[in-house]
């Protein structure tokens, strides 16, 4: 996650919080510059099944939130968040390619 938070400083994220080390989770919050309105979420785990971390971060576009995530994803951590109904997954598969795969968030029957 340090080397997440250390992306989100190279990218020009403004007020990039410190790493909250929980017993479940490791956390930062960031804001990148120009932010606007709009703040996702992320979580972070290094396979599906397992604790997972997250960080909440404030965006101008969803450009920004995809670049985080690639980087984690490189990290061979994997990613998802959700956004507007739709949840994003980023993954590295085994031969070292990045997978993303977007879904809706809800089931709209069962909604």
């Amino acid at each position: 996650m340090e080397a997440v938070r250390a992306f989100c400083i190279e990218l020009g994220c403004e007020e990039v919080g410190e790493l909250s080390v929980k017993p479940d989770s490791v956390q930062f919050t960031a804001v990148v510059p120009n932010a606007g309105q709009h703040e996702f979420g992320l979580t972070f785990s290094l396979e599906e099944n397992s604790w997972s971390t997250s960080s909440w971060l404030r965006v101008r576009s969803f450009r920004e939130i995809s670049e985080i995530m690639f980087n984690a994803a490189q990290q061979n951590l994997f990613v998802r968040t959700a956004f507007a109904g739709m949840e994003m997954c980023y993954r590295r598969n085994d031969l070292g390619v990045i997978e993303v795969e977007q879904r809706p968030a809800f089931d709209p029957d069962t909604f």
